[in-house]
C-alpha cells in the first residue's frame, strides 16, 4: 500500500487535537488517545500543508493532484490557530511543521519490518539502536516484534 497524504494528515491532526486537549486538561493520555497519538507520523511527505490556505481563491495556487487535501489542511491550520494563545505562536507551530515538511522521511511500515526481519534472519541481535523515528516508535515496535527472545542456555536432562 502507497503512502496515503489524506490519511496521514487527518491521523497527525487528531493527535495533535488530542495532545491540544491534554494540556489544556492538564491529565494523562487515556490507553485510547495514546494508540490515537502514536499514529502521528509527522510531516515529511505532506509539503503541500505550508501551501497557501487563507482564503478558498487559494486553492488555485495548489498542484492539482493535492487540491482535493486544502479542507483538511485548512482544518490543520485551523485546529493550530485555536491552540495558540498568538499569532506569534501560531507561526512558530507553522515553522516547525515547515522543518518537518524539509527534513522528516516517512518510512512505510513494510520497510521497517523487512529491515527488521532481515537483521534477524542474519542472526543480528540488537539490543540498542537510535530510533531514526525519533519518538514515534516504529523501529522500536518493529525491532521488537521481530527479535528473538534471548533465552538462557538449557540443559537437556533425561
Amino acid at each position: 500500500m502507497g503512502f496515503n497524504k489524506r490519511q496521514h494528515l487527518q491521523q497527525n491532526i487528531d493527535a495533535l487535537r488530542i495532545a491540544f486537549t491534554l494540556e489544556k486538561e492538564k491529565r494523562q493520555a487515556t490507553v485510547g488517545e495514546r494508540l490515537l497519538m502514536m499514529q502521528y507520523s509527522g510531516f515529511g511527505g505532506l509539503k503541500f500543508v505550508l501551501n497557501p490556505i487563507t482564503d478558498n481563491i487559494d486553492i488555485n495556487h495548489w498542484r492539482k493532484n493535492d487540491q482535493d487535501l486544502f479542507p483538511i489542511t485548512q482544518e490543520l491550520h485551523k485546529l493550530l490557530k485555536e491552540n495558540s494563545t498568538d499569532d506569534k505562536q501560531y507561526r512558530r507551530y507553522v515553522d516547525s511543521m515547515k522543518s518537518s515538511v524539509l527534513t522528516a522521511f516517512y518510512t512505510p511500515p513494510q520497510v521497517i519490518d523487512a529491515i527488521s526481519e532481515t537483521l534477524r534472519e542474519s542472526g543480528v541481535n540488537i539490543d540498542k539502536f537510535l530510533e531514526p523515528s525519533a519518538g514515534i516508535g516504529s523501529f522500536i515496535q518493529s525491532f521488537s516484534e521481530n527479535q528473538q527472545p534471548k533465552l538462557p542456555p538449557m540443559k537437556r536432562i533425561c
